[in-house]
């Protein structure tokens, strides 16, 4: 690719080029396999690692009209490869052209189109590539200068995996705990010795939980605010509902959304008090195509963006946690439809601590993070946006760093040759440095 890639101007390509481009990266929110990086697993051929678990790809393979039979049925790896070769010049325009042909050049030195004509070529030479030592899982995630990551890791996950490297994190991703049934708490007292049994215990058993997680590292956990989510104050039967689950009771439709509520509310808390960092992802609609969440589970590519925030729900959940004894934990608000990003924006001034992240999901592309940066900077103070992370399983992911830090130096090169900025090299570095970097950084630094 070229080497000025989405860098318009001089002064955006010396921004990029002496501060961006060298940082470290600070990946906060992921879901890469920690147990391919535990066992520095070796990749047998590229569409291991590049294509069979990577949603985005197969999306638009479908869009494309291939059938599923090459994206996540029984065609061998080849073939799914060679498949995604032919639908790729068709991309030209979208986030996955760039994305995949930087990844190729960037990590493999390739640089050959990725077309039907090239793809045995291709094939052939990332493949030989992949047969040395360090093109396994840690040479390809040491390639990037990863300082800090954190992979999603459920409550009663093993986390002795996230050991392997000094970089690694968990975070918690703790949506299970939002909607507990009775095998979870059977597990979760298991693994301290504490049997669960009313709302006591289990904020007893979470504490010790919570600290291991603290110990491993942890600093941010993660929630999904789907599209439909409404929240319910506290009505004193927090205790009763606990005790039905445990006692093996099914919880009746409005219970559940109760006991969410209570859930968030005791989890917030318990993050406030470790300094932890509260994600929640908000406007996801994962349920639409049934015939797809049957063929290939519910992480296929398929989910849609929700229709606008209940902002009445959301705040009222900020505010109890910041009356609550402990306060509000530092929170990042995602959301999936680009019609709230005003509305998040803005509420980084109503609550301490609470900022907006980085564009999400079907919109973390360049029109996506023009659009954020944009909102951002004039409804909040973009010197304390928290910069970029991945939310991917891709290792190659980790390159969308560099695209972000690519797209916010052009913008602000280009505001600057409009007058908009300064075009001053040392004030603009410093806002680079901590966009790009120190602003997430000050989160794990605890």
């Amino acid at each position: 690719m070229n080497a000025h890639y989405l860098l318009t101007t001089a002064l955006a390509r010396r921004l990029y080029e002496e501060t961006a481009r060298d940082l470290p990266l600070v990946d906060y929110h992921n879901h890469l396999s920690v147990a391919d990086l535990s066992s520095d697993r070796p990749f047998e051929n590229l569409a291991e690692l590049w294509l069979l678990s990577d949603p985005y790809k197969h999306r638009v393979m479908r869009i494309c009209g291939v059938d599923e039979t090459l994206i996540t049925g029984s065609a061998s790896h080849y073939e799914k490869f060679k498949a995604w070769c032919e639908v790729y010049p068709r991309l030209m325009g979208g986030p996955l052209y760039d994305w995949s042909r930087a990844e190729m050049a960037e990590v493999f030195g390739i640089t050959h189109p990725i077309c039907a004509d090239n793809a045995r070529r291709i094939w052939q030479e990332a493949n030989e590539k992949l047969r040395q030592p360090e093109f396994r899982a840690r040479g390809i995630f040491k390639h990037f200068k990863v300082e800090y990551a954190a992979p999603c890791a459920a409550i009663t996950e093993d986390l002795r995996p996230f050991l392997c490297l000094e970089s690694l994190a968990p975070s918690l991703r703790a949506d299970d705990l939002l909607k507990p049934d009775k095998a979870l708490l059977d597990t979760l007292g298991s693994l301290t010795g504490l049997a669960i049994v009313d709302q006591e215990s289990l904020t007893r058993v979470l504490r010790i939980r919570l600290d291991e997680f603290h110990a491993a590292n942890c600093r941010f956990s993660d929630h999904a605010l789907d599209e439909g989510f409404r929240y319910v104050p506290e009505d004193g039967k927090t205790d009763k509902r606990i005790r039905a689950l445990a006692g093996g009771e099914t919880l009746p439709a409005e219970d559940q959304e109760a006991l969410c509520s209570a859930m968030l509310r005791l989890l917030g808390a318990e993050y406030a008090k470790r300094g932890w960092t509260m994600q929640l992802h908000i406007g996801a609609q994962r349920f639409t195509s049934s015939r797809l969440r049957t063929l290939v589970g519910p992480a296929g590519g398929f989910a849609g963006i929700g229709g606008g925030v209940d902002v009445r729900a959301l705040v009222a959940l900020l505010d109890d946690l910041e009356r609550g004894s402990a306060g509000l934990p530092k929170t990042i608000l995602y959301t999936l439809n680009p019609a709230d990003n005003a509305v998040m924006a803005v509420l980084c001034g109503s609550f301490i601590g609470v900022t907006q992240g980085p564009a999400w999901w079907w919109c973390d592309h360049l029109q996506g993070m023009r659009e954020m940066l944009e909102v951002f900077s004039s409804f909040s103070v973009l010197s304390t946006f928290i910069g970029m992370t991945t939310d991917s399983r891709s290792l190659l992911s980790l390159l969308r760093h560099d695209y972000f830090r690519r797209a916010l130096c052009g913008w602000l090169g280009e505001k600057a040759a409009r007058g908009e900025l300064p075009e001053d090299f040392s004030a603009l570095s410093g806002l680079v440095r901590a966009v790009c970097y120190e602003n997430a950084k000050k989160r794990i630094a605890i």
